[in-house]
């Protein structure tokens, strides 16, 4: 991702994967406790807001 200039340069790539994972792991857990995909989907949409965040901002259109 920020290599192909998706994410801000303030964002620490290596934090953000072991967030995304950790929520995967966290989620799985508590959704095979529960029995319910509930856990997962609150994980996994947390995980991506955290991405969404530090997202880069879209190229301005160019002028024609």
């Amino acid at each position: 991702m920020r290599a192909a200039g998706r994410l801000r340069a303030d964002a620490d790539p290596e934090t953000l994967s072991l967030a995304v994972f950790a929520a995967l792991q966290g989620g799985l857990l508590l959704t095979k406790a529960q029995q319910s995909l509930e856990p997962l989907r609150a994980a996994l949409d947390g995980a991506l807001a955290a991405l969404r965040s530090f997202s880069a901002p879209a190229p301005a259109p160019a002028a024609t």
